[in-house]
């Protein structure tokens, strides 16, 4: 049935373009659009079928586009069925308090591969604190540097010089981190996760994306609910090919 409705839309389309391609008369186009009018006066639920099945590939393709981006640190097989996006700021108390969750679910779950995404919308210290980590993560030491930075104090101020304190005492070459944080490809990478959150509707960090799903927030039985509704979700797709 919608394979009929895209054949009628593809020719109601081709006579949009009728009067530069010479392809149908005026009296074939207005014979078009009145059959695909016809059709969809009749059949409703075809057009509603289309739209959701539409929506339902761009939710794929926006999917697909934030967990697979080759500037993402992550952890985790690269194949596993069940994929946490997270997005986060290095001043939010609540990411803080998930940090430790994350990293257990990291070493204990060969099933869950997590992909870190730096969120700056706190302060100009996050975001010192963000272009510092991307600058880094070449050297190596991503995940030491990712967990001194989540560890900080709250109550205590994140200038360059504590940045710098940490990045250097994980084992980082805070010299060339500097100069790497200048490099324009990482205001491309914060601005297109800025984006992606903006697609997903995050308004604060953290933000989960499980499988696809936003879970808002650090709420550990609702982000342990979703994470095992995706790991049956993936069992029953294996189940069935």
């Amino acid at each position: 049935m919608i394979a009929r409705f895209f054949v009628l839309v593809s020719l109601a389309l081709l006579c949009a373009s009728a009067a530069s391609a010479q392809s149908f008369n005026a009296q074939e186009q207005a014979e078009i659009r009145a059959v695909v009018r016809e059709y969809l006066v009749r059949n409703p639920d075809v057009l509603r079928e289309a739209l959701d099945a539409l929506a339902e590939r761009n939710n794929a393709e926006r999917w697909n586009e934030i967990k697979a981006d080759p500037r993402d640190f992550a952890i985790g097989p690269a194949d596993a069925p069940v994929t946490i996006v997270e997005f986060y700021d290095y001043r939010c108390a609540y990411c803080h308090g998930a940090m430790q969750w994350v990293l257990d679910l990291a070493r204990t779950r060969r099933d869950i591969r997590i992909v870190f995404k730096e969120l700056p919308i706190l302060s100009e210290a996050s975001m010192e604190a963000a272009r510092a980590a991307l600058a880094a993560r070449p050297q190596g030491r991503y995940l030491q540097f990712h967990q001194g930075l989540m560890s900080h104090p709250l109550d205590r101020e994140m200038d360059s010089a504590a940045i710098d304190a940490i990045a250097r005492r994980v084992g980082i070459d805070v010299a060339r981190m500097r100069r790497d944080m200048e490099d324009p490809a990482i205001t491309r990478t914060l601005e297109q996760n800025r984006a992606h959150a903006i697609d997903y509707n995050i308004t604060g960090t953290p933000g989960f994306v499980i499988n696809g799903e936003l879970i808002p927030g650090f709420n550990r039985p609702v982000l342990e609910a979703r994470l095992r509704e995706a790991a049956r979700e993936s069992r029953e797709r294996r189940a069935s090919r």
